[in-house]
């Protein structure tokens, strides 16, 4: 979840000043600028915006951290798709970096697939990837998604047009899991070499190897 403050200090033969925060920060971040606020201006107000422009009080943000200790935090999805356009077949993988408290996990999962163009397939694959989000129980919160097709990323972000009605139905599909789940997504296109992951969980599957696994990871991300 990504947070801005919002800033209102009383100066004495002033007034009240109000500051606004351009740089976004995770809820435990926003918790600990309030605690250090509420010690050095205990009479000022704070409150802090969200992606979507709703607005939280100190207390709301401190009711909700407690709820999303049980949940998936600081939430990362990369997704790719192995198509063989003679046959159809396809083979999907999906990646999901998060954290549950303080520890940090890997899930990873590959699906077979049966479609029409790699772009279907490259959706589909992003739709396992929510669902995969919706099955470890994230909600309420922040995602960033990556992927390497210039077409489909650029289609999400509403930057290019989607005249395929298959691809639409695809996209209407992911959008509405999401808006399900109150995941607010953001969109970042890599190369080939940074979905390597994805990719070879894409094509491990096309070979006839199922994989479906949690990884807890060390504190510097090592498996």
């Amino acid at each position: 979840m990504k947070l801005r403050a919002h800033y209102t200090m009383k100066v004495k033969s002033i007034g009240s000043i109000a500051f606004f925060q351009e740089d976004w920060m995770e809820l435990k971040e926003a918790l600990r600028l309030a605690k250090y606020i509420d010690k050095k201006e205990p009479q000022s107000l704070l409150s802090f915006e969200d992606e979507k422009g709703a607005m939280w009080s100190v207390k709301e943000l401190e009711k909700l951290n407690e709820e999303l200790k049980l949940e998936p935090d600081q939430l990362q999805v990369y997704f790719d798709a192995s198509f063989h356009k003679e046959t159809g077949d396809a083979g999907l993988g999906t990646v999901v970096y998060y954290k549950l408290g303080e520890d940090a996990y890997r899930f990873r999962k590959n699906h077979p697939f049966q479609g029409t163009t790699n772009n279907e397939a490259e959706y589909a694959a992003l739709f396992e990837a929510v669902e995969a989000l919706k099955n470890l129980g994230a909600s309420r919160n922040s995602v960033t998604i990556r992927g390497d097709s210039l077409v489909v990323m650029n289609q999400l972000k509403g930057e290019w047009p989607c005249y395929d009605e298959v691809h639409n139905k695809w996209l209407d599909r992911i959008e509405a899991a999401l808006k399900e789940l109150k995941l607010t997504p953001t969109y970042q296109v890599i190369d080939r070499k940074q979905n390597a992951e994805a990719d070879q969980l894409a094509r491990q599957i096309l070979a006839n190897v199922p994989i479906e696994s949690t990884l807890k990871l060390e504190a510097d991300g090592a498996e």
